[in-house]
């Protein structure tokens, strides 16, 4: 049941989501993601998941350090850090067509990660800084490494505050044309030890990759795969996008501005309203259909042949109806 309006009936305590908020998933709130996701491509994801080092962990893989492509050519940062994202797996393969170089590189391949374990290792959201503070965090990082500062407490504690942020520094870039890339919603890690991210085959809880590379990835994690979901984010985010641009086309409210009479405004506005109607009753009908199974705890199976037989009287209404014409 929907969360109904305040009453002092009604105890709020009864319908919160009160899921920690790292592990808040789209169900609760369709634009988060207990997870952080690497992606990669098909050759990549096999030495991340078999890293070729010498007394590495077993049941390990590794996600090397770098620079962030955003900040390659700012010579004044030097931060070598792993990127993630916790975008929701229906959104990850908007990065494709975001970036050529994602889309030519085939990043079709990724590892989603366990949130509050990576964030317990001490990975962390980036800072969206905008010129003038990501520049005046890399010039006191910077003076502070050719000075001794006199007062203990700063002494202590400045350091510390800019060299914890130095490396989640990320431009906000707003006034680029493309205005940067906070699309990444990036979460970044930074550690000496091995040069990157160690981190063990239990923390993996989502693969994405097509098909037919699946067995193979299962084959090196073995067992562990049991316990991971394997998903096809591009298929994910073509069903969400498609529904969205179907929804856009079916419904919206019409502009006067844009049409050139009030006659051609009027028949817009008709059409729109027979669309509105048509799409609120589906939705009222799917209401009191999903309701009424939920009072039967009916299977899976039950609900679907009920949901059928809706369909078919559906369509044979709409036959009678043409039937009249």
């Amino acid at each position: 049941m929907a969360l109904p309006p305040y009453s002092r009936d009604v105890r709020w305590g009864e319908y919160r989501i009160d899921t920690p908020t790292f592990r808040l998933t789209p169900v609760e709130k369709p634009d988060m993601s207990p997870f952080l996701f690497h992606m990669t491509g098909q050759k990549e994801i096999r030495s991340i998941l078999s890293p070729a080092i010498d007394g590495f962990p077993k049941n390990s893989g590794f996600l090397k350090s770098a620079i962030p492509d955003a900040q390659g050519e700012d010579r004044n940062y030097a931060a070598e850090v792993v990127c993630l994202t916790e975008s929701p797996t229906f959104c990850l393969d908007f990065f494709r067509y975001r970036s050529f170089k994602r889309w030519r590189k085939n990043q079709l391949f990724g590892i989603g990660l366990d949130k509050s374990e990576l964030a317990e290792l001490g990975a962390r959201p980036c800072i969206y800084a905008d010129e003038q503070l990501k520049n005046d965090l890399i010039v006191i990082k910077h003076r502070l490494e050719e000075i001794e500062l006199q007062d203990q407490v700063l002494r202590e504690r400045l350091p510390s505050l800019i060299n914890r942020a130095y490396p989640l520094i990320m431009p906000l870039l707003e006034n680029k044309a493309s205005q940067g890339f906070m699309w990444e919603r990036e979460w970044r890690y930074e550690n000496a030890e091995y040069g990157g991210l160690v981190f063990p085959y239990s923390a993996i809880k989502i693969v994405c990759c097509p098909e037919g590379e699946e067995e193979e990835i299962r084959l090196v994690l073995g067992d562990c795969s049991n316990n991971i979901a394997f998903v096809r984010s591009w298929r994910e985010y073509n069903e969400v996008t498609s529904y969205l641009k179907s929804r856009k086309r079916e419904m919206h409210v019409p502009s006067k501005v844009a049409y050139s009479n009030d006659q051609e405004y009027l028949n817009a506005l008709e059409e729109q309203l027979v669309n509105h109607k048509s799409v609120f009753n589906r939705i009222d009908a799917f209401k009191d259909f999903i309701e009424a199974i939920e009072s039967k705890e009916a299977s899976t199976g039950d609900a679907l042949h009920e949901l059928q037989q809706t369909m078919d009287a559906m369509i044979q209404q709409i036959r009678n109806i043409r039937d009249k014409f």
